[in-house]
């Protein structure tokens, strides 16, 4: 069963339960399937990161910036009007995250607009976790520091509800890392606010956000991991914040990949 419906004003949700191969086995976050809609093209596949988390079904988020990602939030919103389900193929998933974020005692972890699926499983394989699988994966993580760049205030919509939820999570449950949500709007005016939470219309200072974050970690933690998903001119901005920050006691990790708003 695949249900695609179109959420926000250019962005399609796919969701399909796993392929019997897949479901043998949990994917992990910040994996990614390639993905073929045979109504639009039987031979054009593309990567799409998957947002789910270890769950019976895979979510994709497809943001409509070309061509044929524009195709399919057409397709969405065509479905969707006709109440029907999509035709997908599906291989993967694939790939790996290089490095194993629950051994840092900080996590910074920074989306550019569709760049924060990749982070919103990383999210949920922390914050959906009970006390025998934490106890399990041995977490050393104290803090994480999100912050999401967005073009359009409304975008925030796609994932505020989900980052509410394990805000009051982290809030409630000693065992979970506190998780701070820093939401940044580059291009709407103030007027667009959000009654969920408070929203900053500039673009991040990145040395302040590494400074806040050094600020805030625990006095025992060493390490942080700083972890970039969305365009170049932002990664590159941020790895150099981060990487002004390594010390003889304070190791800075980055990590990043390559998404556009």
């Amino acid at each position: 069963t695949t249900l695609i419906n179109k959420v926000g004003s250019r962005t399609a949700k796919v969701r399909f339960e796993k392929p019997f191969l897949v479901a043998l086995r949990k994917h992990n976050p910040g994996q990614y399937v390639f993905v073929n809609f045979p109504e639009l093209s039987r031979t054009e596949w593309h990567p799409y990161s998957i947002a789910s988390g270890d769950e019976p079904f895979i979510d994709l988020y497809i943001r409509a910036l070309g061509d044929h990602t524009q195709k399919v939030v057409k397709h969405a919103e065509e479905c969707n009007a006709h109440g029907k389900q999509a035709l997908i193929r599906c291989d993967g998933p694939y790939g790996n995250l290089s490095f194993n974020y629950y051994r840092y005692g900080s996590l910074v972890l920074v989306g550019g607009g569709i760049g924060i699926t990749p982070i919103i499983s990383v999210l949920k394989n922390i914050y959906e976790c009970d006390k025998k699988q934490l106890a399990n994966k041995r977490m050393c993580i104290r803090n994480v520091h999100l912050i999401w760049i967005m073009p359009h205030a409304s975008e925030a919509d796609l994932f505020l509800d989900l980052l509410m939820c394990y805000r009051s999570l982290a809030a409630r449950n000693p065992a979970l890392p506190h998780l701070n949500i820093m939401i940044h709007v580059t291009r709407d005016d103030p007027a667009a606010e959000n009654d969920k939470i408070s929203i900053l219309f500039s673009r991040p200072d990145f040395f302040s956000v590494m400074e806040k974050c050094i600020g805030d970690k625990h006095e025992e933690s060493t390490s942080i991991l700083v972890y970039a998903c969305g365009p170049g001119k932002m990664v590159n901005q941020l790895w150099d914040a981060s990487m002004k920050r390594n010390k003889k006691d304070l190791r800075v990790d980055f990590y990043h990949e390559s998404f556009e708003f």
